[in-house]
């Protein structure tokens, strides 16, 4: 953040930082000092989660609190568990430093829990982000996968909007995958020098952020972000453990593209799906309790809706394959770099995720985490019913 710029929010601090009400675009800052500065006066009172920075917050002259009534401001650092901490708060000025999910940043959206179900909830706004390349986490792979996993949350995204019969707006999918491309080709040039990556994965992670601050909605929008959810869930159900988000994501994401693809060559419906099996499903896999799994499975769709559905799904098949190729063509430039990442050059993700999870994490997906993606869509189609054992 310029000089310029740290005098503009260093003139507002004299006024009733309570009253900070508006709408206003996120802060991007490079460290907490350029922060915590550009929000509060000195004196102020503020709150701090999963933050070791009591000595500097002190040196700088603001006081510590651990009443959320009495903060002026809260800082979090970490990912969306943090952040969602912090966004329940409602405080006048959050200020957000990721460790990992740097996207998250960029909307005042978050993802929290119903029980054992991911839902999505709308918080205070970020006054401030700070991204930091000293502060990221030392799993590099996993804010690599959570980044090349936007890629197919836009195209997920774009579908929406083809099913909905809206304007396409392809700005999100451009930019995204513009970001993906930069990023890979400069991490590829930096392999195994950590420190680098560090500062090319934040400096990416600030794009991204700033994308889905412009579109919200892109966040956690793809099949990939559904099927993580279930296998988060009966990972859970089941007591065994579950590599960070970005990694089974990315993993993930490869395999749901391919799904994607071949189902757009796969015109056979099997409509209506079964929502008394797949109820009956998330009880017996995820252990989730019936009344929630009821309240969570998406509806069917009436067959006039159906329809039109499946013929807007024709009509711009052509468009769908081409951006899907596209993700694909980055996936696979992504894949060998994500691996590179790891101390062990990827041999632990053999693994990471089993393959026998994969088909009911699949099948149940779109019940576990409401989104407005092509797997929902394909839900609707039956086709995923057959998964279900």
């Amino acid at each position: 953040m310029d000089n310029d710029t740290l005098s503009k929010y260093a003139a507002n601090n004299g006024k009733d930082n309570n009253t900070h009400t508006e709408k206003t675009d996120i802060l991007y800052c490079s460290s907490v000092e350029e922060a915590i500065a550009a929000a509060l006066p000195q004196g102020s009172t503020v709150k701090v989660i999963g933050y070791d920075c009591t000595d500097k917050l002190l040196r700088l002259g603001y006081r510590l609190t651990e009443r959320d009534e009495d903060a002026d401001a809260v800082i979090a650092r970490g990912g969306e568990r943090e952040f969602s901490c912090a966004r329940k708060l409602g405080c006048p000025k959050t200020i957000l430093v990721p460790t990992h999910a740097f996207a998250a940043v960029g909307s005042d959206m978050f993802r929290a829990e119903d029980g054992k179900f991911a839902v999505m909830k709308t918080g205070c706004r970020v006054f401030a982000a700070v991204f930091d390349p000293s502060e990221a986490h030392s799993n590099l792979a996993s804010i690599y996968g959570e980044l090349v996993a936007l890629d197919l949350c836009a195209y997920d995204l774009t579908f929406g909007m083809y099913m909905r019969g809206e304007a396409i707006n392809t700005a999100p999918a451009a930019e995204i995958g513009a970001m993906i491309d930069s990023m890979t080709d400069k991490l590829k040039a930096a392999e195994k020098n950590r420190t680098r990556a560090a500062e090319i994965l934040t400096e990416a992670g600030m794009q991204a952020a700033k994308t889905v601050e412009k579109y919200p909605t892109l966040l956690h929008c793809s099949g990939a972000a559904q099927m993580a959810e279930a296998l988060r869930m009966l990972c859970s159900a089941e007591e065994r453990p579950l590599g960070m988000r970005g990694e089974t994501e990315m993993l993930l994401s490869a395999f749901v593209a391919d799904y994607y693809i071949k189902s757009l060559g796969d015109g056979r419906a099997e409509f209506p799906p079964d929502n008394n099996k797949r109820i009956d499903s998330l009880c017996e896999y995820f252990r989730a309790d019936v009344r929630r799994a009821c309240v969570h499975v998406s509806p069917i769709y009436p067959p006039i809706k159906m329809r039109l559905c499946e013929y807007r799904r024709s009509e711009f098949k052509c468009e769908q394959q081409r951006l899907l190729a596209a993700v694909k063509r980055r996936q696979t430039a992504a894949w060998p770099i994500f691996k590179r990442l790891y101390p062990d050059d990827g041999y632990g993700l053999k693994s990471l995720v089993d393959r026998a999870d994969l088909g009911i994490c699949l099948a149940l997906a779109p019940d576990v985490f409401a989104a407005d993606t092509m797997l929902s869509f394909l839900k609707q189609t039956g086709r995923l019913d057959r998964y279900i054992v």
